[in-house]
């Protein structure tokens, strides 16, 4: 197994959950953004082994860590909501893009 940051596969997952609920723009762009935002702000989980892997999982499902990773998303959710880094189009849209 190759060295993996769990906490950006958590925090993707994450994302993913709570960008299925909220109204903003989830092109790939403000994902990206959003995502980066977020990971800066939580203490990474390197593993390379799947003990490890599994460790990690059970350590972010704790109440504490799993609230952190919310807030951490949500913040960087509104964060890149406020200030999109991309022009929007005559249709509203992101460079054109679908949302």
């Amino acid at each position: 197994m190759a060295l993996v940051n769990m906490m950006e596969i958590i925090a993707r997952q994450k994302l993913d959950d709570m960008l299925e609920k909220m109204d903003c723009c989830k092109c790939e762009k403000c994902y990206l953004d959003t995502l980066a935002y977020a990971l800066n702000n939580l203490k990474p989980m390197y593993v390379n082994s799947k003990e490890g892997e599994l460790f990690s999982k059970v350590r972010s499902l704790s109440y504490q860590g799993s609230v952190d990773i919310d807030v951490a998303i949500a913040t960087a959710i509104n964060i890149v909501s406020s200030s999109p880094h991309h022009e929007k189009t005559a249709d509203g849209n992101p460079d054109g893009q679908a949302v």
